[in-house]
């Protein structure tokens, strides 16, 4: 089967033969009822072909600022129970997703297929209703996501009290629906939309039939035994996929699969009060997993989720708190000095002639500086877990990694060598980032925030990080204690030796 988006006249003929077919043959729909070209110019439709026969169709009309249609979605008897009708509509809804994501999408159901658009995303916000002349038992459902259903509402606001009388009780704009909408925003405000999360997975890596197993298993009740087996079997799978190979070379799908149903059960857990699994589980679906935060709000989850636990009393290992005394090395190559008032001059200068450069006081105007330390951290970071390495250098033989929690990192009972290295943070916990300023030397090479990398190196006294190259500059800003740092001119890296 072959998915397109196309114009009515691209295929008119064909699309009219599927609609006379369905709607006027069997379902004895009057004819006045089913034609109208107006209509059809301002839609798109979504089609399934078998060869060159078009066999299915959905149609989506923009009937008002921000707000879609979904109608005339029809499959020919012989075709049906093969999924064609679940991806015709899914087809819609990724076009309005990503084409007009402002926008709403509602639709006027037949009860008979109803939970077919449920197991989309589809909230269903009217009673039952009969269709005047075709008789046929309906019901209204929506679709939204939070900023596109806030828009929606908004404009609904800007209604006359003359655009709203004589509407039926079951029209999306009655003021019953509305108040049905306002209810469904706000559930979508607390975790989003699960049963829309199937959207975020592209066609081509995970295939149909695992989307809609994941799909199903994001409407499954968390108290049903099949639950967890659901849960093993995806998160099983994902898994797999992501420790097959190199982890650089894993596609981004799988990452955006693990993610999601770890967010499914994350959210369950969460409901049901067992904060200690759910931040673990979001803290690997996190540092493992993909996520677009503007679309499924995981971090903020997370962030819900911890701030629910208390923080625990340890005592910080006495490593953590040393200071080093630094020690002066001797060089033929003194590196520059000034201070971070001095003139942003002198370090374009640096960057430009790829000179290596020490700024005082260069992070004194970030909350960092104050705030930061372990004591801080620890309030901040508790039960999150993060990639930890285990030994002096990650290239002796005895290094090794594993996920901790932050309190566990601070106590480190067993007394090993223990480092939070190069770990992008900032990422995981959005909230620490608002403590740093992204120094303005970074956006002589990047003018896009996004694409700026920002880790962060976290341990005790004695931390090793073994020579290496990096593939971008880089802005080593010392928040707490001391760092010595040996450097070689790229020019020299044929004389450098393990």
């Amino acid at each position: 089967m072959e998915y397109k988006r196309v114009l009515f006249d691209e295929y008119r003929d064909q699309i009219s033969d599927v609609r006379r077919k369905v709607f006027i043959e069997e379902q004895k729909c009057p004819v006045h009822t089913e034609w109208n070209e107006q209509e059809d110019a301002d839609s798109i439709y979504f089609i399934c072909l078998k060869g060159e026969r078009v066999v299915g169709i959905a149609r989506i009309r923009n009937v008002g600022k921000d707000l879609r249609k979904l109608e005339r979605v029809a499959v020919l008897n012989e075709f049906r129970r093969r999924g064609i009708c679940s991806e015709l509509i899914r087809n819609a809804m990724i076009y309005v997703q990503t084409t007009q994501p402002d926008a709403s999408i509602y639709a006027y159901a037949q009860v008979y297929a109803i939970q077919v658009y449920v197991n989309l995303g589809f909230s269903v916000i009217s009673n039952v209703w009969v269709e005047d002349e075709t008789f046929l038992r309906h019901q209204t459902i929506f679709w939204s996501h939070p900023q596109a259903v806030q828009r929606f509402l908004e404009n609904e606001k800007a209604r006359s009290p003359e655009s709203i009388e004589g509407l039926q009780e079951y029209d999306v704009h009655h003021p019953k629906m509305i108040a049905k909408i306002e209810k469904y925003k706000e559930r979508l405000e607390n975790f989003g939309n699960l049963q829309t999360l199937h959207l975020h997975l592209d066609d081509w890596i995970i295939s149909r039939i695992l989307r809609q197993r994941f799909g199903r298993f994001a409407n499954i009740s968390f108290s049903s035994e099949n639950f967890e087996k659901e849960y093993e079997f995806l998160a099983g799978l994902a898994d797999e996929k992501l420790n097959t190979g190199h982890f650089n070379e894993v596609d981004e799908n799988w990452r955006i699969f693990y993610s999601l149903v770890s967010y499914v059960k994350c959210v369950h857990l969460f409901e049901n009060g067992n904060y200690e699994e759910a931040i673990n589980l979001a803290d690997k679906g996190l540092c493992m997993g993909r996520i677009d935060e503007e679309k499924v709000a995981f971090r903020k989850l997370a962030y819900i989720i911890h701030s629910c636990l208390d923080v625990p009393k340890i005592k910080i290992h006495p490593k953590f708190l040393e200071i080093l005394k630094s020690k002066k090395f001797s060089t033929n190559n003194p590196i520059a000095e000034f201070q971070e008032e001095d003139g942003f001059e002198k370090l374009i200068e640096a960057v430009q002639n790829q000179k290596p450069v020490i700024i005082r006081n260069f992070a004194k105007n970030m909350n960092a500086f104050d705030k930061w330390s372990f004591e801080f951290l620890l309030s901040e970071l508790h039960s999150r877990t993060f990639p930890v390495e285990i030994g002096s250098k990650y290239s002796d033989e005895n290094w090794s990694q594993k996920m901790m929690s932050f309190s566990d990192f601070l106590k480190n009972e067993e007394n090993e060598t223990v480092y939070l290295a190069q770990h992008r943070i900032f990422d995981q916990v959005p909230s620490l980032k608002e403590d740093l300023i992204i120094p303005d030397v970074c956006f002589l090479t990047e003018e896009n925030p996004e694409n700026i990398d920002i880790n962060m190196w976290c341990g005790p006294s004695g931390t090793v990080s073994p020579l290496h190259t990096d593939p971008r500059n880089n802005v080593f800003v010392q928040i707490f204690g001391s760092k010595i740092v040996k450097m070689v001119d790229p020019k020299e890296s044929e004389f450098v030796y393990p």
